[in-house]
């Protein structure tokens, strides 16, 4: 009788140590997933969320969900963390604000054995289950080297970036960079952040535009800059020339009614879909891969002219607005 009550004994406390080194055992219905999201500052960040929501509808062993939103404040979404815990979720989702500063709550969500998710972009910890993301480095050779061909290698370019620092913005110009050291004959005439702010955008390529009486193109990572520096270009009466930039739906209906050659390169909000996808693959006891990239191809005039909606926002997101109207966001 001894010997059954300390064979049950080990049992009991070794299933209690593979819970704790492995996580809880698989579910099968009734998840709940938290998604801690990083701000809803912008249109990008409504078809984000709208992604999320239509893949999680795709899959009814889905309770409840919760969504937060930090307002772009890291301590905010340290916080948002702490109250998803709360709420017992069985897997977090999450899209940083600063990503070192939330290291320590992703890595606090781990080693609780429940599945962490980050998408988005890189961050410094192991302590996660999966990684989804968008080649970033890609992203950027992908707008030079089209830039590079359209200008047949040779012309005098300004570059405009994002936010100075951002992982986001800096791997993508350092991909651009890789590309434009290939081709000796293109001139890179100034280099600006202009934080993806369209008026702010649209200040430098003014000031960009008296300084340099030639420019033949236009790399910027994002169409909020690339569409305020072609109406900056417009207004002042120069030549309007190849630009590089994202599927945001003002840029490519700007391209498309002045009938211009430019290139798109998507910033796809199915990364968030994707996650939802990989936290249900843990829950359920499948295997993950700690790195998960998604595959995009760049819209080049054709596609674009396909793809453009003439009739809607310029906030809207062309080539992401593939999903029921009922999660399309109202812009």
């Amino acid at each position: 009788m001894k010997k059954l009550i300390r064979l049950a004994l080990a049992v009991f406390l070794m299933a209690g140590l593979v819970l704790s080194v492995f996580g809880a055992p698989p579910k099968k219905s009734g998840i709940v997933i938290g998604f801690s999201n990083a701000g809803m500052g912008d249109s990008w960040r409504q078809f984000l969320v709208a992604n999320f929501n239509a893949e999680v509808a795709r899959h009814p062993e889905i309770k409840q969900v919760y969504i937060t939103n930090a307002d772009e404040k890291p301590e905010k979404q340290l916080a948002d963390i702490d109250d998803l815990l709360v709420k017992k979720v069985d897997a977090l989702i999450v899209y940083p604000t600063v990503a070192d500063a939330i290291i320590p709550a992703i890595e606090k969500v781990y080693e609780k054995g429940i599945p962490v998710i980050v998408f988005g972009g890189n961050i410094d910890t192991e302590s996660l289950t999966c990684l989804v993301l968008q080649d970033l480095l890609e992203f950027g050779r992908a707008q030079a080297k089209w830039l590079a061909t359209e200008l047949k290698g040779k012309g005098k370019i300004v570059m405009m970036s994002g936010i100075a620092g951002n992982t986001t913005a800096e791997d993508r110009l350092a991909g651009a960079r890789e590309v434009f050291k290939q081709y000796p004959n293109i001139q890179i005439l100034d280099h600006q952040y202009c934080d993806w702010s369209p008026p702010k955008a649209k200040s430098i390529m003014e000031a960009m535009i008296q300084a340099f009486p030639q420019i033949d193109g236009i790399w910027a990572d994002s169409g909020l800059m690339s569409w305020p520096a072609l109406q900056a270009l417009k207004e002042a009466g120069r030549p309007l020339v190849p630009t590089t930039g994202d599927q945001l739906n003002g840029y490519t209906k700007f391209l498309v009614s002045n009938k211009l050659h430019g290139y798109a390169y998507p910033m796809t909000t199915q990364l968030s879909g994707e996650a939802v996808k990989q936290a249900l693959k843990a829950v359920m006891g499948e295997k993950v891969e700690k790195k998960v990239y998604i595959k995009i191809n760049g819209y080049g005039p054709d596609q674009i002219s396909k793809l453009t909606k003439p009739d809607l926002s310029d906030w809207w997101w062309i080539g992401d607005d593939q999903m029921p109207a009922k999660f399309l966001p109202k812009l």
